[in-house]
């Protein structure tokens, strides 16, 4: 988008002519990863376990390199989506950027933003971050994930909104 000028919080830069540009914390991230070793440990590892005990090793070997390679794509996966999140907050309009295979961009001028409320999980509560979630005129809504200061850029985006 733009080269980063000054910091206004954590998770928002303060962009010439007025642009802010919110980046989510690096403690998404870090959710993400801690989601996936949950599910690893949880789900995926007592089945590894009990075909290692019960199977042939060929066999084992066959069930478990598949899922092995799947745990290691998404561990690539999650730190590139996380840098790919972008929301550039103009005088006139929000813009949101997301993806790593397919971009999507999506631009959603103030006037059809009718609120933003804020979300926040237990996980989320004790890594310090939540979720701002900006409600569209349509019934639609737009999710900030991984803010830090969730209340300030809260007050940010309203001001920023009503302009």
């Amino acid at each position: 988008m733009a080269d980063r000028s000054s910091p206004v919080s954590r998770n928002i830069v303060d962009l010439p002519d007025g642009q802010l540009l919110f980046t989510p914390s690096p403690r998404l991230r870090a959710f993400y990863l801690l989601l996936l070793i949950l599910v690893v440990w949880i789900a995926i590892l007592p089945w590894f376990i009990l075909a290692a005990v019960t199977f042939p090793g060929h066999l084992t070997l066959t069930l478990v390199l598949p899922l092995l390679f799947v745990i290691l794509a998404v561990r690539w996966y999650i730190p590139k989506y996380w840098a790919s999140i972008r929301f550039l907050f103009t005088t006139k309009e929000m813009v949101c950027e997301r993806g790593v295979w397919q971009a999507k961009r999506r631009v959603i001028p103030y006037s059809r933003i009718r609120g933003i409320e804020i979300a926040c999980g237990p996980v989320c509560r004790y890594l310090g971050i939540a979720t701002l979630r900006v409600v569209l005129d349509n019934g639609g809504s737009i999710h900030l994930q991984g803010v830090e200061d969730f209340a300030e850029i809260r007050r940010i985006l309203n001001e920023k909104i009503s302009g």
